[in-house]
């Protein structure tokens, strides 16, 4: 699962749970680390994790990602099985029509991004592959 699509989603519906939960972020922070890996972190640990998030603000409030878009309809290229002659054809793509996706990182303010960082960090800890 590290740092997959999926993950990621995850890490971002995680910090924005957090947001409404915890107050500061140390706080935020912190319940992170009890929901993700069942125990308190330590007091070096938290500021560890504290100092990330404090970089990563600034780097999300300069990178403002674009919003995901779904297909409807792809191209598909294959080859016919008998005469090997190259052929395309449009597939429609039903599913998306009515699709609602999770919460983006392009739907959330820079502070959110930093602690969905700090989330997908937890995420792909070998502590919280143990807990899960």
């Amino acid at each position: 699962i590290m740092n997959s699509d999926v993950a990621t989603n995850r890490s971002i519906a995680m910090a924005v749970r957090l947001k409404k939960e915890a107050k500061t972020p140390q706080e935020q922070i912190t319940l992170g680390y009890q929901l993700g890996l069942g125990k308190n972190p330590s007091d070096a640990m938290l500021q560890k994790l504290l100092d990330h998030y404090k970089k990563m603000v600034p780097y999300h409030k300069a990178h403002t990602p674009e919003k995901v878009t779904y297909p409807t309809m792809v191209t598909r290229s294959l080859v016919e099985e008998l005469s090997g002659e190259p052929f395309e054809y449009q597939e429609y793509l039903d599913i998306y029509e009515d699709y609602v996706p999770d919460t983006q990182a392009s739907d959330v303010d820079a502070e959110t991004r930093a602690l969905a960082d700090i989330c997908l960090l937890l995420f792909n800890s070998n502590a919280f592959a143990f807990v899960y």
